[in-house]
This record gives structure tokens, sequence and C-alpha cells, in this order.
């Protein structure tokens, strides 16, 4: 066959470039057999245009899923103390409300407070903006400890509360019942705890006063201490001054009265399967709300061991309010091959729990994992589990 030119025909396109044909130009009565060549060629191009298409798309999908898995997965296994701090003062420091020590003062934190740090600040960076209880403002990072040393030291800054059960409780000068009073408690009143003594407790009962409390009719609550603003420190030494003048007061004018009142549940279950159930049906509704460190909200937000032990108080039960404590005094240990729904997972290292979650069944947690996840539903073995503990049955 004969040919007096050469023609280019664009057979196909593919992702690297164009694939050409080259086609060469018959004498005129072979013209038709080449049009019908090149129609061929046009097609079959257009065919692999549309299967590329299809494939850069389902690329593009499957890559965009698996990045947004890999940020989820990242959210869910930043710690939550990656951006807490603890402050490291001699006694306090004040909160301002700009990056300097010109601005105004709206608040005071205290040695061992802990907060949460929102961003670096000032000229140099010198500066860290805080959130701690009802205070935000700025202060010297100086006065901080934060990051990783902050999580490694964290279960030192924990204050230890004795909690009135009783109508009303002595404070008496020695662990006896004979000893004498220095004080009394009310209901709901809290002091700070000094030493676990078994039946007694050695308590703080005022700035320069330390006495006993029975044991039996006290709960212990773990707490964070947070900085306070100008209000509340107000109202915290009036409540120590009234503290104070109940010394005064004889046990005839204000006897102790260690009748407990308890509030039950409102609901009753038939068995434990259902008691189970209804706690993780609870827990689901706070799916998607904001972590809030030290909060004593599930609306309104808390963090990981406030979580579970707010939710298990609304059926009745009483939790430590620290991951650690969780971990050594919630309930019973178990395998986590024997975890069952409503139990409480533990995660840290080294024999330290820095965080808890509670199980949902079927290999997932639901939890309050940190400032950017806020409560979100997650794989129970996302993390190092330190253990699973059992707390209904």
């Amino acid at each position: 066959m004969k040919y007096s030119k050469l023609d280019i025909a664009c057979a196909g396109v593919i992702v690297a470039g164009a694939v050409c044909v080259l086609i060469g130009s018959p004498e005129p009565k072979q013209q038709s057999a080449v049009a019908a060549a090149k129609e061929i060629a046009i097609g079959n191009a257009e065919i692999l245009h549309t299967q590329y298409q299809q494939q850069l798309a389902a690329a593009i999908e499957e890559f965009a899923d698996n990045d947004e898995a890999a940020v989820a997965a990242a959210e869910e296994d930043k710690s939550e103390y990656a951006d807490f701090a603890i402050a490291d003062v001699t006694n306090y420091v004040n909160v301002r409300s700009g990056p300097n020590t010109d601005s105004e003062i709206v608040g005071k934190i205290y040695d061992g407070a802990v907060a949460h740090i929102l961003a670096s600040a000032g000229a140099e960076n010198d500066w860290l903006q805080i959130v701690s209880g009802n205070v935000e403002g700025y202060i010297k990072s100086e006065f901080f400890i934060y990051g990783d040393a902050a999580a490694e030291v964290i279960d030192d800054y924990v204050t230890r509360y004795a909690v009135v059960k009783a109508d009303r409780l002595n404070v008496r000068e020695n662990p006896n019942i004979e000893s004498k009073r220095i004080g009394y408690i009310d209901n709901g009143e809290s002091v700070r705890l000094i030493e676990d003594q078994g039946e007694w407790l050695k308590v703080q009962y005022a700035d320069d006063k330390q006495g006993y409390v029975a044991a039996e009719y006290v709960t212990i609550e773990e707490q964070f201490v947070y900085a306070k603003t100008l209000e509340e420190e107000a109202k915290e030494i009036a409540e120590r001054e009234a503290l104070l003048a109940r010394a005064a007061v004889s046990e005839k004018e204000a006897a102790e009265n260690v009748t407990i009142t308890t509030t039950p549940p409102n609901v009753t279950y038939s068995t434990n399967a259902e008691l189970r159930s209804n706690i993780v049906d609870y827990a689901m509704q706070y799916l998607g709300n904001r972590y809030v460190h030290g909060g004593q909200s599930l609306a309104g937000g808390t963090d990981c061991s406030g979580f579970t032990s707010l939710i298990y108080k609304e059926f009745g039960y009483s939790l430590s309010r620290t991951p650690a404590g969780q971990l050594s005094s919630a309930g019973r240990s178990v395998d986590y091959s024997q975890a069952q729904p409503g139990d409480i997972i533990c995660y840290g290292s080294n024999g330290t729990c820095t965080h808890v979650a509670l199980y949902i069944g079927n290999g997932q947690i639901i939890h309050s994992a940190n400032s950017r996840a806020g409560v979100i539903i997650g794989k129970a073995d996302y993390n190092t589990i330190l253990g699973v503990k059992n707390v209904i049955d």
C-alpha cells in the first residue's frame, strides 16, 4: 500500500499524557477506510477518558476518606493533657485581662491549680492565654508546668476533700469521740483531706486549724484546684470565717446529727443487663458535646473522668473524679475480654492512668476525648489499656 502523507489521530487519553496513533493517509480510494479507523480510535479514546475520570474520582474519594479517618484518629489519640498546665508558684500570681503586667487583674491562680492553655501570647510568646475554672486570662508561661511535664506529675496535684453526708458532723481536736470539738460541718459541706487514718480522717478545718472527722459519715472526693475570680475568693474567705465562728458555738446549741439522708435512683432495673443498657443510652445523649477540663456538667461539658463519674452519679453510684482514682477504686477489675457495656476502660502508661472511657460494646467506647475532639465514639483499643473496671456487678 502506498501513502502520500501521514495523518496524526489521537487514539486515547491516559493520566500521564496522550497516546497518539500514527495513521497513514492512503490514496483517495482508501479514504473511507481511514475515516472509519479514525472514528474507532476517537471512540476508544472517549471510553478510556471516561474510565480514567471514574478511577480518578474513586481515588480522590478514597484519599479523602482515609485523610478524614487519619485526622479523626489523630484527634482522638491526642492526650487530653496536651494543653494542660499546672501553676508552679510560691503562693499565687495574678491572672490578667491581657498579655502584659499593665492589664487588669481578673483573678488569682494559686500554686498547684490547673488550667487549660488556649494559646501563646505576648510580643515574645512568653505569656499563655488560659482558662481555669471561671477565670480566663493571661499569665507568664514561666509560672506553669505544662505539656508532657504536666502529664507526668498530674496525680500529685489532685486535692482530696471530705464531703459530709450526715446532717451535721463534729470536727474534733483528736481522733476519738471524747476529744474536744473545734467546730462542725453541715451536710454537703467539704473540708480538705490531709490524711486517711482509717476510722478517722485528718482534715484542714480552717487556714490554721486541723482536726478529725469520723470517716463513716463522709465521702472522699478528688478534685483539681482552679483559679479563682476575685468574687469567688471573697466568698471563700467569708465561708472560712463562718467555719471559725462555729468554734465558739456549744454542742448544746448546735448538736451533732449523724443521720444520713440518701437519695436513691429514680428507676429500678430488673437485671444488670438492663441497667448497663440504660447507662450506655444515657451516655449517648451527650455525643458531640464539648470537652471542658474540670467541668461539672454533662450538658455544659466535662473531661474524661468527669464524663464517667457524672454518668454513674445519675444511676446512684459515687466514683472518683480522677482517672487514677477510677482505676484504683471503681468497682472490681476484669480482663478486657470480659468487658461489658457500661464498664470503665482505663488508659495510660507506666502504671499511671491518664484517661478513662465508657465501654459501649462491640469493641467501642464513648468518651470525652480532649479539647479538640469533645465527646466521641472510638475503638476501645485505640490506646494502651491499663485496666477495665466493672462497677455494676
